[in-house]
């Protein structure tokens, strides 16, 4: 089994109220400002990170550990907060800001817990830099910049259903803020599309079936003398087995269009457990003709995929790429012509910022569609496996281009990778394992009778004079992948000819 998390961002309206905006900024400022402080805490209490508690192994042996997170944060909490057990901490958060002092206990230790998370990684960066004979630059512990988190104390969601609405109209999403001198409630009108909608409704039932489990079983367990440790089985039941959503977080980009170039969005972790997709030997030795979907990623053609069953193709999809592959070529030409006009490039200084992004963002998005629809075809088709090119190293082509055309040939190049990068992410959350194969030979190959053809650009022929067989070159490469995946793919041999001498007899004849 495996945890596999997914974001869901809602945007916050544009035409917020100044006054919650100014709150949501404050709380920011606020909550860095504790990160800070718990940060000089902790650099003050470095030996709190090597100190060593023991605890009894299950064999009886008594070993050591280090403190965990819990330890570290109750070590923070006593030494830094003014209690009716501790009335004079060493370290008084309350001289800081009293702000701080009086902000939601879940948010604080969220605070304290990345101070000691920033601290410890640059403690142990710093020591392995002074063991190597400090080498290269030291260590820095730099400055927090964290989103705000809230918790479960801190929110409250609307109630969702799965009723489509005929109304548009905001959802409003209360959050504990600082605001006008005061830790308050502040609803945050935000835009909730359709699907997440649909999935945060859903979120809200798999909670409710988590919390009447958690009850049973410690229900039952509360009867039992002495206490058992809850069980695999148990354990099982309570995870989730839908998108189950965590706490959320506030993020700040920059926008224009937004008032202060200021764009806010809330965004929710969803969490599920699946389960982990066994290995690809595993798969074929168990089930040898299991469905299968092989794909092959090109540049006009962006993918071609055939499924596969008892090595019989079933399904077959086209994704066309030349629409992309020209806009792209179009802006690359509009960059280049503005860099022969501007002279010489200013070192440091990125030219054509704007033109940049939306080539960045065609490629992105382009990647994340056709994967998305990679996904989708292996998961109707109800196949375990995806199995791609090994592609790495960029290949120029041999063809004669300009400047810009070789620029577009390359980012063809490196959208592939993004591809694979997005399928294999996505497949992992269907259960579906992403293999790679070599491509050597995949769209030169005859896929019927084994023999090498001709290929001219996208046009497959075979060679054989008894075999007539004409294709598309990336369906020809799609139908090898498979043969590669179940090892009938046969490599063609380079067969000297009968009358051809050998090179010692040649030598000898002509001496």
């Amino acid at each position: 089994m495996a945890t596999v998390i997914k974001t869901i961002k809602l945007g916050i309206h544009k035409e917020m109220n100044p006054g919650k905006r100014k709150a949501i900024l404050d709380t920011l400022t606020l909550y860095n400002q504790a990160i800070a402080f718990y940060m000089d805490f902790f650099v003050g209490h470095l030996a709190i990170f090597d100190e060593k508690e023991p605890y009894q192994k299950k064999d009886g042996v008594i070993g050591e550990r280090p403190w965990n997170a819990q330890e570290i944060l109750t070590f923070a909490e006593i030494h830094t907060l003014e209690t009716r057990a501790h009335p004079h901490p060493i370290w008084p958060l309350i001289e800081t800001s009293p702000s701080i002092r009086t902000m939601p206990t879940s948010l604080r230790r969220a605070a304290i817990n990345h101070a000691s998370g920033k601290v410890k990684s640059w403690s142990s960066s710093l020591k392995n830099w002074e063991a190597t004979g400090e080498n290269g630059r030291r260590p820095q512990l730099g400055f927090p910049n964290e989103p705000i988190t809230f918790y479960a104390d801190m929110i409250q969601h609307p109630d969702f259903d799965l009723l489509a609405r005929t109304e548009v109209r905001h959802t409003f999403i209360s959050v504990k803020l600082w605001s006008e001198d005061k830790w308050q409630s502040v609803a945050l009108p935000v835009v909730v599309h359709d699907k997440a909608r649909v999935e945060l409704a859903q979120s809200q039932i798999e909670q409710a079936r988590i919390r009447t489990e958690t009850a049973k079983i410690k229900a039952a367990k509360a009867t039992k003398e002495p206490k058992e440790p809850w069980s695999d089985e148990e354990r099982a039941r309570v995870r989730p087995h839908l998108w189950c959503a965590q706490s959320p977080s506030i993020y700040i980009r920059k926008d224009k269009q937004y008032p202060d170039n200021q764009r806010f969005s809330i965004h929710i972790p969803m969490e599920i457990w699946i389960k982990t997709p066994k290995k690809a030997e595993v798969q074929r030795a168990t089930h040898p003709d299991m469905p299968v979907v092989t794909v092959d990623l090109g540049v006009n053609r962006l993918a071609v995929m055939g499924a596969f069953i008892d090595s019989q193709l079933v399904a077959t999809k086209f994704v066309r790429g030349g629409e992309l592959n020209h806009h792209r070529h179009q802006m690359l030409a509009v960059i280049n012509r503005k860099r022969q006009q501007s002279g010489r490039l200013q070192p440091d200084v990125q030219d054509n910022a704007s033109l940049w992004e939306k080539i960045r963002n065609l490629d992105d998005n382009a990647a994340r569609q056709v994967a998305s629809q990679i996904v989708e075809f292996a998961r109707v088709r109800g196949a375990q496996v995806i199995v791609f090119e090994y592609l790495r190293q960029y290949r120029p082509s041999k063809e004669k281009m300009s400047l810009s055309g070789r620029k577009n040939h390359k980012r063809g190049y490196w959208l592939r990778g993004q591809i694979v990068k997005w399928v294999r992410d996505l497949a992992f959350r269907e259960g579906i394992l992403t293999v790679e194969r070599n491509p050597a030979y995949t769209s030169q190959m005859c896929p019927h009778c084994r023999t090498l053809g001709e290929r001219k650009r996208h046009r497959f022929t075979c060679q054989n004079p008894d075999h007539v067989y004409q294709a598309d070159a990336d369906f020809v490469g799609m139908m090898n992948l498979y043969k590669k995946w179940n090892k009938t793919f046969v490599y063609p041999r380079k067969s000297k000819k009968a009358d051809e001498p050998k090179p010692v007899t040649a030598a000898a004849v002509a001496v």
